[in-house]
């Protein structure tokens, strides 16, 4: 008898769980369709201007990816662009590609030793990019992006001559591998619904973010807040920097560049664990680690519960359960579909059902990040260079 009122009690939690998780992702596809109508989009005019952007590039072992980065930052028009290439230790062709195909092109190319004790690599290649530079306004790219069209630059300054002082463009992320088909939704539908970038632009709400794949900052301001020497430790410097400038009063504003240039992200499955993991690394510098895992708690039921009742309920023959497990387990498709949908993946609706495998990928990745903390440290591999955090 007791054993039947609990495995009673036990349906019903579950049942009610999967209603909830249900819910949860209704509310996820509001919150992103709110949070895409809130950003301002980067508009196009291409009216020249005048200033001097200092275009400053980081870059470790991306010969994938330079080539086409350069050639389209060198096509801008209506601005004046000085291009600094900071090679922080590639170990590939990277170098090579440079200095063959766009010295000649007035690209400098700077190579730098590994990072002084207490910096971090890209950190460390921005910041002596920087003492090479000489633009009134500093543009930091990462050397995976690709501008689509010729008016980028020449529109993102005449927007910080509207009395900004820095500048950051949200990329169109590359879905072109299957990883990033399958991660990429679940990850932008966590970003625009848990952590709306427009609320970036709000200077009242502390919220700032900035992109490390475009952020434009006034000289003055950037020496001000101490650069990249202030972050200098910091995984997720982008982040690191967007504090400073939005705490200090300074007027930052994130845009949609989506339709304007793009960047890579990951590539890779064990590329978005280490993305997965940098992210918490750079967490818990300013959050309690202890707080974890609870987080992983919840997005253990939200993101695999649904999956793994609808499969133990079908395989039970407990029908109603199994419906709302399936409920549940398909608005996540929804959900991800329309990302991928956002993105222009082509056969979205083939995809769709592999993304939920991004839940496995993203729930694992959160365990063995905290299981490593709490030994005592993250060590991760990025960009073929360890990290220790």
């Amino acid at each position: 008898m007791i054993l039947d009122h609990l495995r009673i009690a036990a349906l019903y939690s579950l049942a009610v769980l999967m209603f909830l998780t249900q819910l949860a992702w209704i509310w996820i596809i509001h919150k992103r369709t709110v949070s895409l109508h809130r950003l301002e989009k980067l508009e196009k005019s291409c009216r020249e201007t005048g200033l001097r952007i200092s275009a400053i590039i980081p870059g470790r072992n991306v010969a994938g990816w330079v080539e086409r980065c350069l050639s389209t930052l060198l096509s801008q028009r209506g601005v004046r662009v000085e291009v600094i290439f900071v090679d922080d230790e590639s170990e590939d062709d990277t170098g090579v590609l440079v200095l063959e195909r766009f010295l000649k092109r007035g690209v400098r190319y700077v190579r730098v030793g590994g990072p002084p004790s207490g910096w971090l690599g890209k950190n460390w290649a921005c910041w002596r990019g920087f003492q090479h530079a000489s633009g009134e306004w500093l543009l930091f790219l990462d050397a995976d992006t690709e501008f689509f069209d010729e008016c980028v630059l020449a529109d993102a300054v005449r927007r910080c001559g509207e009395g900004l002082d820095a500048l950051s463009l949200i990329p169109r992320l590359d879905p072109a591998a299957p990883s990033s088909k399958i991660m990429l939704p679940l990850l932008q539908n966590i970003l625009l619904s848990l952590f709306s970038p427009a609320r970036s632009n709000d200077p009242q709400d502390p919220r700032a973010i900035l992109f490390g794949a475009f952020i434009l900052v006034r000289r003055e301001v950037y020496l001000e807040i101490g650069g990249h020497q202030a972050v200098r430790d910091r995984i997720l410097e982008d982040r690191a920097l967007a504090s400073l400038l939005k705490g200090r009063g300074y007027r930052i504003r994130l845009l949609d560049g989506t339709e304007r240039f793009g960047a890579e992200y990951a590539g890779s499955l064990g590329g978005y664990m280490a993305a997965i993991k940098r992210l918490i690394a750079d967490y818990s510098v300013t959050h309690s680690l202890a707080k974890m895992k609870y987080y992983i708690a919840g997005a253990a039921i939200l993101f695999l519960l649904p999956q793994v009742v609808l499969v133990a309920a079908s395989l039970y023959g407990n029908a109603p359960l199994a419906v709302l497990a399936a409920a549940s387990v398909a608005t996540n498709m929804a959900a991800n579909y329309l990302e991928l949908r956002r993105v222009r993946v082509k056969y979205a609706p083939l995809y769709a059902p592999l993304t939920v495998l991004a839940n496995w990928v993203l729930v694992t990745a959160l365990i063995e990040a905290y299981l490593s903390f709490r030994s005592g440290r993250l060590g991760l591999t990025w960009r073929g260079r360890r990290i220790e955090a």
